[in-house]
């Protein structure tokens, strides 16, 4: 989660399973400019080949980001409970009458995965499983140096006999300044170190898994949307589009309140971060890994606001045209900061029905 509550605590249980050209010396002949004509005809053809297919690449970008968000993207979700009991989450598809095609959960240090309920939450292979990954009470340079490589060997073992891919965030929301495990200039934080030791530290736990043989476990870099000073930058902290299969938002719109904040529409909240992070990456996806809106209709930890609308939020949402890239959102489902649930109105379940038709 974005701003003070970070992301929900893990549920900790033990498991239960990226020529030069050589040049050719022209011959002192009749045939030497009959030759250089024949070169510039070919480089000429070449050339008009290469540019209509930039032109034809740029017109498809530009054709998808004119499409709104509902035409493009999957649903998934996080249901309060369902980690251990995949039925609330298809009960949450029930209500939406749709296909949830991504289940989203927790997980802390010392948990190992994929195991029993990533098969279950699978459904054979048909839904991906999206895991955030809280590193615990460690710091960045203790997982550079191999302290926690047999915890890391139990994961591998898992994923080795794990028949399909496993989407994983370590560090989620890494780059918020209310997060132990924040990477700061100073490495100040109890949990953290510098953004030099977390890129180290996060290199070191794809090395060691890939070293293993895993290549189903995907790796989703996972910052909020926060871009205030006090938070971390995305560039200072990025390990390298090696490393990454997965680009991860989140962010919520948490209403005006007393205190803080103010009602935020989804592009207004999105649009600065996802800017920033798809320029670190050429081509990977952008997967909003938790969102959600408050509900103004009541008092939900922030005041009712009569003038705003979840449901108007929801549709906003569902058809923003200036996020080509992602391909995925994922719901929080759950009264916790703020009653985020789609449930939470009889009008905005029914603009999500709508939205996912």
């Amino acid at each position: 989660m974005t701003a003070v509550a970070g992301s929900p605590p893990p549920r900790t249980i033990e498991s239960v399973d990226t020529a030069a050209d050589a040049r050719r010396d022209r011959a002192e002949d009749p045939r030497a400019p009959r030759r250089a004509s024949t070169r510039v005809i070919v480089v000429v053809a070449l050339g008009l080949v290469l540019l209509s297919t930039v032109f034809t690449f740029t017109g498809a970008d530009a054709a998808k980001a004119r499409d709104p968000l509902q035409r493009h993207v999957r649903f998934g979700a996080w249901v309060e409970g369902m980690t251990l009991e995949p039925a609330r989450l298809d009960a949450l598809g029930r209500k939406l009458r749709t296909d949830v095609a991504v289940a989203s959960y927790y997980w802390g240090y010392g948990d190992v995965f994929p195991a029993g309920p990533e098969l279950a939450h699978s459904r054979g292979g048909t839904r991906d499983v999206l895991l955030s990954w809280d590193m615990g009470e460690t710091r960045f340079v203790e997982w550079s140096g191999g302290q926690h490589d047999a915890y890391l060997d139990q994961i591998a073992e898992a994923a080795l006999a794990y028949p399909y891919d496993v989407y994983v965030r370590p560090w989620p929301e890494m780059n918020g300044d209310w997060q132990s495990f924040q990477p700061t200039r100073d490495g100040a934080k109890a949990h953290g170190g510098t953004p030099q030791e977390f890129v180290a530290a996060w290199r070191h736990v794809v090395d060691h898994l890939r070293a293993a043989g895993v290549d189903n476990v995907k790796w989703v870099f996972n910052p909020t949307v926060d871009t205030y000073a006090e938070t971390t930058r995305v560039d200072d902290i990025w390990p390298g589009a090696g490393y990454v299969d997965v680009l991860g938002l989140d962010g919520f719109n948490w209403g005006q309140d007393s205190l803080w904040g103010e009602w935020r529409d989804f592009t207004s909240v999105f649009r600065t971060q996802y800017q920033r992070l798809t320029r670190l990456h050429p081509s990977a996806p952008v997967w909003i890994c938790e969102v959600g809106s408050k509900e103004p209709r009541r008092h939900d930890g922030a005041p009712r606001d009569r003038r705003q609308s979840k449901a108007r939020w929801i549709k906003d949402m569902m058809t923003a045209r200036a996020f080509p890239r992602i391909d995925t959102v994922v719901w929080f489902n759950e009264a916790k900061e703020r009653d985020w649930r789609i449930e939470s109105s009889r009008s905005s379940l029914r603009a999500m029905r709508q939205a996912l038709r």
